[in-house]
């Protein structure tokens, strides 16, 4: 189906939930009728924001919770539903934690970069997470200095970050040579003389010797190799440690970075596991682009296999989809900082990944305990009267409604696909009772609305 044939009106739920955070069903309708590809390129349009969140030099809980609760809000706004689900990406592909960052306010300041550059060239992305505040505090960068070599950011950058432990074949992408000669070359790196984190580059921190990376490979880097100078100016690409990572090549000479990319990517936003032909297609696109993130997503946003049977079903939501998606359909009014504690027994607290491989996705999300909370938490947004309560909701029934328009107009509200069964069954439910009384609203309709956010249907997308 060429990008240019217009979404149906599931393509376009499908579209906002997973290039976003969910919608309200009038955002859904707008969208259904637009062609793939001005409807990307709309989500793509929105402007880059260095805007910060809240926050201070102290790891307090009630900062950080309404640093989290800032980022929440953000995530429903229309304008810019891509830019903040990549950024939440980012967040999980460079974790960085409050209990070793400590600083709320470099957290935030993490985030805003993820914000500003998430969907531009992901050269310039690596090079601002390699200098950052927040990540040279969580993998000990700025503890990383000639004489005392820590390798902890060079292993990660190599193994979690560009290029993956081994290539599709089996073979080793890098050594431990290459781990130590990389460290070297990321030395020097540290905050002001007070420990403020305002990053430079040392010159009696950094290593000069000459270090190589990638021996007996074709994409051999070697010389007085780094990053930056003290004055912040590049290396140039011949001696930058980051354009070795990028020149890296698998064993059948394909470009490592792109593809390993591309596959955490599609991952993402479409399905766990990649054909081996989209891989190959989108790497390219990537490569093309000159590692422009938002020309791989347009590519892969539009692409057949992202609308097929097999994307819309085959990723658990992780816990921050299922609540925005939740108050974003319902047009629920929350209180956002207390939001926070039942994600965390969600298993997502965020600006806390739980290491450094970020949040472990899949069926993980929903084990029992976790299954149980989102039920909790389905049956509070439901309930939800006023702000007391922690939600506002208020659903409507219209004149003459019956109980089986108003299942299907709750289904429609969540952009939901349920079977017959179901549906049956939830016609049901709502029919018991005395239907339209005071009563029957209070119990019956906001159950029903309870019901369908437990919904296994809802817990995936």
């Amino acid at each position: 189906m060429p990008a240019t044939d217009p979404l149906a009106e599931r393509d376009a739920w499908h579209l906002l939930r997973r290039a976003g955070f969910g919608a309200r069903a009038s955002e859904v309708a707008e969208l259904a009728g637009q062609s793939r590809a001005a409807a990307v390129d709309a989500l793509l349009e929105a402007r880059a924001s260095s805007r910060l969140g809240p926050g201070g030099k102290k790891s307090k809980r009630h900062t950080l919770e309404r640093l989290q609760g800032w980022w929440l809000r953000r995530m429903t706004s229309p304008r810019s539903r891509l830019r903040e689900k990549m950024a939440l990406f980012w967040h999980d592909h460079f974790p960085s934690s409050l209990g070793l960052v400590h600083r709320v306010d470099s957290l935030a300041e993490q985030n805003a970069l993820f914000r500003l550059h998430g969907l531009g060239p992901f050269r310039e992305l690596l090079h601002q997470v390699t200098r950052d505040p927040a990540m040279l505090e969580y993998l000990d960068g700025r503890r990383n200095r000639m004489g005392a070599v820590n390798e902890n950011y060079g292993r990660e950058l190599l193994e979690l970050f560009a290029l993956g432990s081994r290539d599709d074949d089996g073979f080793e992408n890098y050594r431990q040579a290459d781990v130590a000669n990389l460290a070297r070359s990321l030395t020097g790196f540290g905050f002001d003389s007070v420990g403020n984190p305002v990053v430079a580059v040392s010159p009696t921190g950094f290593d000069p010797s000459r270090k190589t990376l990638f021996v007996g490979r074709p994409f051999v880097h070697s010389g007085v190799l780094g990053v930056e100078d003290s004055d912040g100016t590049p290396f140039p690409a011949s001696t930058n440690v980051l354009d070795a990572v990028f020149a890296h090549r698998d064993a059948r000479g394909r470009p490592t970075l792109a593809r390993f990319l591309v596959r955490k990517l599609w991952a993402w936003f479409a399905t766990p596991d990649a054909d081996e032909a989209v891989v190959q297609e989108l790497s390219q696109v990537f490569v093309n682009s000159g590692y422009v993130v938002g020309d791989v997503l347009r590519a892969l946003l539009t692409h057949d296999a992202f609308y097929s049977e097999a994307a819309r079903s085959s990723t658990a939501k992780t816990p921050v989809e299922f609540v925005v998606q939740a108050l974003l359909a319902l047009d629920v009014k929350p209180d956002w900082q207390r939001l926070q504690r039942p994600l965390l027994r969600m298993g997502m607290s965020l600006f806390e990944p739980p290491g450094v491989q970020g949040w472990q996705h899949g069926a993980a999300w929903l084990n029992a305990g976790r299954y149980l909370t989102r039920m909790a938490m389905a049956q509070a947004i439901a309930s939800g009267r006023s702000r007391d309560d922690g939600f506002v909701f208020q659903p409507s029934v219209p004149d003459g409604a019956t109980p089986t328009s108003l299942v299907d107009a709750a289904i429609a509200q969540l952009g939901l696909e349920v079977s017959a069964l179901t549906r049956k069954r939830l016609i049901d439910y709502v029919s018991g009772g005395t239907f339209g009384t005071e009563s029957w609203y209070e119990m019956k309709l906001r159950g029903l609305y309870a019901l369908l956010l437990s919904l296994p249907e809802f817990q995936v997308h």
